[in-house]
């Protein structure tokens, strides 16, 4: 009888548990960070020996409980890490690359824009050299050109600023990832393997390294206990209790790199650090072609300007300053009379005539034209990659969830299998207690 009832005892000890385990999968099922676990049974037996002359007797004593599994595989949960990488940092480069192409503003109030409507200001000008409202606007006109310039720069120079300030918030979020994982490395060692802790604990870890993954890609060795280990570029970031924080550097061109220990490493691959970088340098990229652009546009019209003379048969001054930049062009003089429209000892209308030439290939709206095609190409390009790592992430989310999310139609058999289990495991309980009352009534 004593056998009965310490099989029924472990019956209910463990279908208890395995309920409480099936419990805990429903009510996490729409958890994104819980991986859906299992209770391991496996039959308890018991060996006994009457005579030492004879073979020793292998008997069923119950059920054993072997620890909790989580359903997990780790080459799944590598590859959900890798292409949730791609795709955070193709997320993130195409958002700034949009917002890139944003600044530049290439629509009717933009530079180029403006500076079409210059430079058929200036054919219309030509026509009538001397009307007063034609220079005027055409001095206004030059103005606006000049402001979009401006404004274009100063958004871009703000744009560099908003990079910085994200890749410092990334950075923030990695090194709490960091801490967290060293703090859950630390809890992992000292706790008993098949455990709910432990398997609480691993989520964790997952939950920190894909936080870890998305930003930069790091490489991952595992330990006993489901340690888990993080390096870069030759340098540890995490150890057991132990970090090494990442940080981020900001050049005066608005490019940007990463410190690790107070060295400089190279910029990752993948992630959204990786997209800001590459992001960083684009924008540096177009706001020095800008430059270029209000240095070249400067040089030209000045050009143009020396090339002529005014009404009173002045040699024409420099309308444009360009020594700080795009952000910095200024025009000269607003009075038309300093115009140099006229060809030296020529016609009234022999040196804006030549205006027109500026618009050549090598002009300053095939420059902007330029910068603007470069970034439409960039742009498109980090579009389709989004898309493309979308795809591969699905797949691979898909790949994992099929194993280690829950299902409820599972779970619900589960738990009415367990059930029942339960009850019978009762059952043999007081079925001994009858016998036993029974052998003890005779009496």
């Amino acid at each position: 009888m004593s056998d009965l009832f310490s099989i029924g005892l472990s019956g209910i000890r463990a279908y208890q548990r395995a309920l409480s385990t099936v419990s805990s999968n429903i009510s996490n099922a729409e958890n994104p960070d819980y991986v859906r676990r299992d209770l391991r049974l496996s039959e308890l037996s018991t060996t006994a020996s009457v005579n030492p002359y004879y073979t020793s007797q292998i008997n069923f004593g119950g059920v054993d409980i072997d620890g909790v599994a989580r359903a997990s595989d780790p080459f799944l949960e590598a590859n959900v890490r890798m292409t949730g990488a791609s795709l955070y940092g193709a997320e993130t480069r195409a958002r700034w690359m949009a917002n890139i192409e944003t600044s530049l503003n290439d629509t009717e109030h933009g530079v180029g824009s403006k500076l079409s409507k210059l430079f058929a200001m200036g054919e219309e000008l030509a026509g009538a050299p001397f009307n007063n409202i034609l220079r005027n606007q055409f001095i206004s006109d030059f103005d606006a050109a000049v402001t979009a310039m401006n404004r274009t720069a100063n958004d871009l120079a703000t744009l560099s600023d908003q990079i910085i300030g994200a890749a410092e918030q990334e950075v923030a979020v990695f090194n709490d990832a960091l801490d967290n994982l060293a703090k859950t490395n630390l809890a992992l060692r000292s706790t008993a393997d098949g455990s709910t802790k432990q398997a609480a604990l691993l989520d964790q870890r997952d939950t920190a390294l894909a936080v870890i993954s998305e930003r930069m890609d790091v490489t991952i060795s595992f330990a006993d206990k489901g340690v888990a280990n993080i390096s870069y570029a030759g340098q540890s970031l995490v150890n057991v209790g132990q970090t090494n924080a990442l940080s981020v550097t900001a050049a005066g061109d608005g490019t940007i790199g990463l410190v690790v220990g107070g060295a400089a490493v190279s910029a990752p691959s993948r992630g959204s650090l990786a997209a800001m970088v590459l992001s960083a340098a684009t924008n540096s990229d177009r706001r020095a072609g800008l430059d270029n652009l209000a240095v070249q546009f400067a040089a030209d019209v000045n050009g143009w300007q020396a090339a002529g003379e005014t009404d009173g048969g002045v040699p024409g001054a420099p309308l444009l300053d360009a020594t700080g930049g795009a952000a910095a062009l200024a025009l000269v003089s607003t009075d038309p009379a300093d115009l140099a429209l006229a060809a030296p000892g020529g016609a009234a209308s022999g040196n804006i005539m030549a205006f027109a030439d500026l618009r050549g290939p090598a002009g300053s709206e095939q420059a902007w034209a330029n910068i603007i095609s470069a970034q439409a190409i960039t742009t498109a390009s980090a579009r389709n990659e989004n898309a493309a790592a979308m795809t591969q992430h699905q797949a691979a989310r898909e790949a994992r969830d099929s194993l280690s999310s829950v299902e409820l139609d599972r779970e619900a058999a589960d738990l009415l299998r367990f059930q029942d289990a339960y009850n019978a495991s009762a059952r043999v309980i007081q079925v001994a207690r009858e016998t036993m009352q029974s052998i003890l009534a005779i009496f």
